[in-house]
């Protein structure tokens, strides 16, 4: 009972800005859906892992479940039979996470999803909905949020036209030019993310909030290729402070793509030593039937430690599993 004693206020302001979130959706037009947590197919993401559970039914059947780490998967399936403007307050769950800091294994995400839309509509999002929750809590000095082309934070901080860099030959080189000693067989995404997470996140730590737009179309994920900027995908990361809080994208609504990319996740899982799963083929169905669309998922923890100047995920938790385990 210590841990909660001694952040009775902090909670307070958490439960507070939750009870705002849903205040700020509900006044923007959203419904709030709800799917579900266990899963039979979990997400396919190459660095994620699923935490599973084995159950039974009443004749004493064994069955193997998943917690999911998103609820998208069931969200566009939603999108697919004509709902417009949806969002999702919960908990998600990812195996093989640390304990504190910036990370518990058990943590709730905001996700929403505007049929009609495109990525330009979820930076408007991120920033009304941050505005409102500070005004909510009397924050006199609002966080600024500045949009950044991925390729001009390249320029400002490796000093390169990353247009040149969009493949994984010239990325591959550029890693040992900088003194890393990259695998043969590391993929794009590795190599982006050596330099990335040791050159650039880190200088982001004094820059306020930073709204990161179109990725190399090789780390696409679920999003669709820009129309206007040749090699790059319509897809947007959040940062505040450093601290990512939200990744979202343009959806990509091409099944046969999406198909693609599934099995490539699949592959790319093998490469790592983690579980594979089936692919879930309702879901690639929907992503056919679904509108232009564009979802993001923001971490609300992360948000809110952010916003209440905790150090600690573990602060701004009721039981963090530091605390239960």
């Amino acid at each position: 009972m210590t841990h909660l004693s001694q952040q009775k206020k902090v909670l307070e302001s958490r439960f507070a800005l939750i009870r705002a979130m849903r205040d700020w959706f509900g006044v923007a037009g959203f419904i709030e859906v709800d799917t579900p947590l266990l899963l039979r197919l979990p997400g396919q993401e190459p660095y994620l892992s699923s935490m599973p559970v084995n159950f039974f039914n009443e004749q004493n059947k064994e069955f193997t479940g998943y917690l999911h780490t998103s609820p998208e998967y069931a969200m566009k399936k939603l999108l697919a039979i004509g709902f417009k403007k949806i969002f999702s307050l919960g908990k998600v769950f990812r195996d093989q996470e640390s304990f504190g800091g910036t990370h518990n294994p058990e943590f709730t995400m905001v996700e929403w999803y505007r049929a009609n839309a495109d990525f330009y509509s979820l930076m408007d999002d991120v920033e009304n909905l941050c505005d409102f929750l500070q005004t909510k809590i009397n924050q006199k000095q609002k966080i600024k949020f500045t949009r950044v082309h991925m390729r001009d934070l390249w320029r400002e901080f490796i000093g390169i036209n990353f247009n040149d860099y969009l493949e994984r030959e010239p990325m591959l080189e550029l890693c040992r030019k900088r003194g890393f000693n990259p695998n043969e067989n590391e993929s794009y995404e590795d190599l982006f993310y050596r330099i990335f997470l040791n050159e650039i996140e880190p200088k982001l730590i004094d820059r306020g909030g930073i709204i990161l737009h179109h990725y190399p179309l090789a780390m696409a994920a679920l999003s669709r290729p820009s129309a206007t900027d040749i090699g790059y995908a319509e897809r947007v990361e959040v940062y505040i402070n450093g601290l990512e809080i939200a990744n979202g994208f343009s959806e990509l609504t091409d099944a046969v793509e999406q198909r693609r990319r599934l099995t490539e996740e699949q592959e790319r899982r093998v490469d790592l030593g983690k579980d594979i799963f089936a692919i879930d083929e309702d879901f690639v169905e929907a992503v056919g039937l679904m509108p232009p669309s564009a979802g993001i998922a923001l971490g609300v923890d992360r948000l809110i430690q952010v916003l209440l100047g905790c150090k600690n995920i573990d602060d701004v938790l009721v039981l963090p599993a530091s605390k239960l385990f």
